[in-house]
């Protein structure tokens, strides 16, 4: 059962100026700007903020960029909001947002491989000769045709690249054979946009990026996930390492399966979600095809609104908030083994725990308190979090829990 997904946002909803005003108000948020200029060698602020539309629409630069902003927002939802997810789904570039904000892949890791993933698409295909189109029609098999007939004719790649919703998909390939299709769509009375992007993604045109990718990935340590992730390949949970390193450079040629991703969530019986990264298309997205499902865009004021009037208690039980805690921690530990027994299983613990005080409608007693605060300082100490910064955590977990009697003979010099 899913009650409640994060989905993280693809290429094509960025815009100058986006994680401005959050990294202005949130601490977090900031320092995870500031380690992606550190994993990149680049100014991301610089980028996000001040560049111009067309500099920040390059893909090599739009995907570091819009990772940098989901994991961002991600930290700060889990620190301040303290709603943590059953499932996580990312569009294209936010999946690999999601493996990251699961705890698969350290940040550093997964902003240099969004950069290299962005450089290798925009050199697969010289610029100008790819092009993508959004068609808005429920009759996806007979936009299937037409792409295999448009390649008979032409001889040239074009194909569906993304079932974004029952009413939309995209098309992507070569430039004169994906104009051709947009004036049979035309003729068909469809509407045809032609999107704003450098190359044409999850096409063949992209085979050039896979093994490259691939090869990225199996250089890094990847860890257990915390939260299980839905592949835009499957659209199943991902269940081991091994269909990570297969199936996300995969990913590139393959169309994105969005529609039957949010009918797994759908049918899996989740009742709202919050929308992680820049815009609002994946909140749109899922308002048109199942509205049962109520998405709020943490991008957006109104969005954080609705998600705390949604989520609304009195009082947030100090455990969940201990949960938001080593969720928003950055990790430094690359031992996966290390991983596995330090953070991911004292996390699912914590999750259980936290899980069982919110369905019972009570406070944590005396002895769960303790025991929740045991786990989160396991887990800090195996992310190896500087000593300075686990108790500036803790002193904050005890500020905002009103618990600074209940443990004021916490020993912070017992941290390391």
């Amino acid at each position: 059962m899913a009650n409640n997904t994060y989905l993280f946002s693809g290429q094509g909803a960025q815009y100058p100026g986006m994680g401005k005003e959050l990294c202005l108000d949130s601490q977090v948020a900031a320092r995870t700007f500031e380690e992606a200029s550190d994993a990149l060698g680049l100014d991301m602020r610089a980028l996000c903020f001040d560049s111009s539309n067309a500099e920040l629409a390059l893909t090599a630069n739009t995907q570091p960029a819009i990772l940098t902003l989901s994991i961002a927002q991600f930290r700060t939802i889990a620190e301040r909001e303290v709603i943590l997810p059953d499932v996580l789904a990312g569009h294209s570039l936010g999946e690999i947002s999601a493996l990251c904000a699961a705890g698969a892949i350290d940040f550093a890791d997964a902003v240099r491989i969004a950069r290299l993933r962005g450089t290798l698409m925009q050199q697969a295909v010289p610029q100008g000769e790819g092009l993508m189109v959004a068609l808005q029609t429920r009759d996806h098999p007979a936009v299937k045709q037409m792409c295999e007939e448009v390649a008979m004719e032409t001889g040239e790649v074009i194909s569906i690249s993304n079932y974004n919703s029952n009413t939309q998909v995209v098309i992507a390939g070569a430039k004169a054979s994906v104009l051709r299709l947009q004036e049979v769509a035309t003729q068909r009375n469809w509407r045809a946009v032609v999107l704003n992007v450098s190359v044409p993604f999850h096409c063949a045109l992209m085979e050039p990026v896979v093994e490259p990718l691939r090869a990225a990935l199996n250089d890094i340590t990847l860890h257990p996930l915390q939260v299980p992730v839905l592949s835009n390949v499957t659209a199943e949970p991902y269940e081991s390492f091994e269909q990570i390193t297969e199936l996300l450079p995969r990913q590139v040629v393959e169309p994105v399966r969005w529609v039957d991703i949010m009918t797994w969530l759908r049918m899996h019986n989740t009742v709202y979600g919050v929308e992680v990264g820049p815009g609002e298309i994946l909140t749109k997205l899922m308002r048109h095809t199942y509205g049962i499902v109520k998405v709020f865009p943490y991008d957006r004021p109104e969005g954080v609104a609705g998600l705390r009037r949604m989520v609304r208690r009195t009082t947030i039980p100090f455990v969940a908030r201990a949960l938001g805690v080593a969720a928003a921690t950055r990790n430094n530990n690359s031992d996966n083994e290390a991983y596995g027994r330090g953070v991911a299983r004292p996390y699912q613990e914590m999750r259980k725990l936290s899980a069982t005080i919110l369905r019972e409608e009570r406070d944590a007693t005396p002895d769960e308190m303790r025991h929740g605060l045991k786990l989160l300082t396991g887990i800090l100490t195996t992310k190896k979090v500087p000593v300075e910064e686990q108790a500036d955590r803790i002193r904050q977990l005890f500020h905002d829990s009103a618990t600074q009697g209940e443990f004021a003979d916490f020993d912070y010099a017992s941290l390391r």
